[in-house]
């Protein structure tokens, strides 16, 4: 080290006092520390006024999902809840991952505004996210239009076809407002009321004529024995048929598609006449009512005949049926409730509407759309309503059914229980 000393310059050795460096390095250490700090807060400050309630997690999802092909039909996709777009473009990654956190908080927020609106609004709002694209579909709407009327044909299913007739049937006000009310109105159209063996038969013609297979009505059905029952004997082991639920969801198809008409469930009340449901007979050829706008109405079907949109849940059914596990002749309570309004609303959906195999999915809680397009667009080839209550529908309504009356008496006369109850016992328990 130099030094000026006494008028000279004076080499001398370099004075080592670890102590001294050390604190000198520490002190340095420390303000830099603290300038970084500073730094740091301001920074992350400035992000969070831009950006509020963002974190590194959102970041990632949305890194994560720009480079997934997800598509949808605006383009956009989404995330754990988060919208954007998708961008092509891997070099702008770090420039733009700002605006799409920025982004992300925006809908944070506007999801947290959402939860503040009306039960209607927040509904709409559900509807608009989940894409409901469907319009009604104009040529299907012709086809139907070349049907024949529908027939004055009632279809109602029962375990026992003279019920209406019989005491103490008869003295039961459910019976007095559904099928004897429905005969009185109407007395010009054919009320037909199905017990299981009639059932069993339609569903056999139909593999005599090749709509099912005979694999499909051996599943169902059974081979008729002797005694003229449908169990089969195999080895020693006896094969139980389909449960009726499942036999009466494949008939009520098979009928609109070979005769036409009505089918109705034999717990509807009626009390309106056809001439009111149906007023312009000459052009509806198919209704569509719903039930509570959640799904349209299994229990309550009418057709011209031919209507192919019925062979082709014919079709879908057998697919499923044919494949499916059983248990003593019954598949689980999920797969009847796939066979019944699952496969009926895709269907519709697929075929009237236009859709696709998602879009009951991304519909099934949209189906006042579809009602109201049925209203607008079908000039009454189609009819439908929304079926709110049990005197409030299709077949009745509160002016000419002031009050319900329960099927309840009528069921238990008949020893008849929930269908679900004793399928999932029989899966439960074995």
């Amino acid at each position: 080290m130099v030094s000026f000393e006494n008028g000279k310059f004076v080499l001398r050795k370099r004075d080592e006092r670890p102590h001294l460096r050390s604190r000198r390095s520490e002190r340095l250490r420390r303000i830099f520390a603290i300038a970084l700090a500073v730094s740091f807060c301001y920074f992350i400050n400035r992000r969070s006024i831009i950006q509020p309630e963002t974190t590194t997690d959102d970041l990632s999802l949305l890194r994560t999902a720009r480079h997934a092909d997800v598509k949808s039909y605006d383009g956009s996709s989404a995330v754990g809840g988060l919208s954007f777009h998708s961008s092509s473009q891997d070099s702008n990654e770090d420039s733009d991952d700002d605006d799409q956190v920025r982004n992300a908080a925006v809908s944070r927020s506007q999801l947290h505004d959402e939860k503040k609106k009306s039960p209607d609004q927040a509904k709409e709002v559900e509807r608009s996210s989940n894409k409901c694209n469907i319009s009604l579909n104009k040529k299907y709407l012709k086809y139907l239009s070349s049907l024949e009327p529908i027939p004055q044909k009632v279809h109602i299913f029962f375990p026992d076809k003279n019920y209406w007739n019989k005491e103490p049937s008869k003295s039961f006000p459910f019976v007095e407002h559904s099928i004897l009310s429905l005969k009185n109105l109407n007395p010009d159209w054919n009320v037909t009321v199905y017990d299981d063996a009639m059932i069993d038969d339609v569903i056999r013609n139909a593999a005599d004529f090749d709509l099912i297979s005979r694999e499909e009505r051996d599943i169902l059905v059974g081979k008729k024995d002797d005694d003229g029952d449908g169990s089969e004997e195999n080895n020693g082991e006896v094969h139980k048929v389909s449960h009726v639920v499942e036999r009466s969801d494949i008939a009520r198809l098979l009928l609109m598609y070979t005769e036409g008409g009505f089918y109705l469930d034999a717990d509807r009340l009626v009390s309106k006449s056809m001439k009111d449901v149906i007023p312009r007979p000459s052009t509806t050829r198919m209704c569509l009512p719903t039930f509570n706008d959640v799904n349209f109405c299994q229990d309550l079907i009418c057709s011209s005949r031919g209507n192919d949109l019925f062979l082709d849940m014919i079709k879908e059914a057998s697919k499923i049926r044919v494949a499916a596990k059983r248990r003593n002749g019954w598949i689980k309570g999920g797969g009847l409730f796939d066979l019944g309004p699952v496969l009926y609303n895709q269907q519709i959906l697929m075929r009237v509407f236009g859709g696709d195999e998602e879009t009951h999915d991304k519909c099934r809680d949209d189906f006042l759309l579809a009602r109201e397009m049925i209203v607008a667009d079908s000039d009454e080839i189609i009819i439908t309503t929304k079926e709110s209550s049990c005197n409030d529908g299709l077949l009745m309504d509160e002016a000419s059914l002031p009050e319900c009356y329960g099927r309840e008496d009528l069921f238990d006369a008949y020893g008849m229980t929930p269908w679900a109850v004793e399928v999932d016992a029989l899966w439960d328990n074995a």
